[in-house]
């Protein structure tokens, strides 16, 4: 292989390496369509009384990690939400707590 070529490769693997983290980030945030709500929101709305449910689906380290933990949360690992969503409330609104 010639210098050229190999700096050619070079050059493209490097840009195909740039592009992949520049687009994939915006492919998946361009897709994500679920509301966010920030602490500051999510204490008015517990202040108001408004009757709503926490649930954390971190799992593993992320959540034996942590030091936050949510009073009164249901704590439902994400790997687990679909076989235990029978748990969840289907009257109330849900609020997610992820990283």
């Amino acid at each position: 292989m010639t210098m050229r070529r190999l700096l050619e490769a070079l050059f493209l693997s490097l840009l195909f390496v740039v592009l992949s983290q520049l687009i994939v980030p915006v492919v998946f945030s361009a897709a994500d369509n679920v509301p966010r709500i920030t602490v500051q929101e999510l204490k008015a709305k517990m202040d108001k009384g408004e009757d709503v449910v926490i649930l954390d689906v971190r799992a593993g380290r992320e959540y034996k990690d942590s030091k936050i933990r949510i009073r009164g949360d249901i704590r439902i690992p994400i790997v687990q939400l679909e076989a235990r969503s029978n748990e969840l409330p289907r009257d109330k609104e849900i609020i997610t707590y992820c990283t």
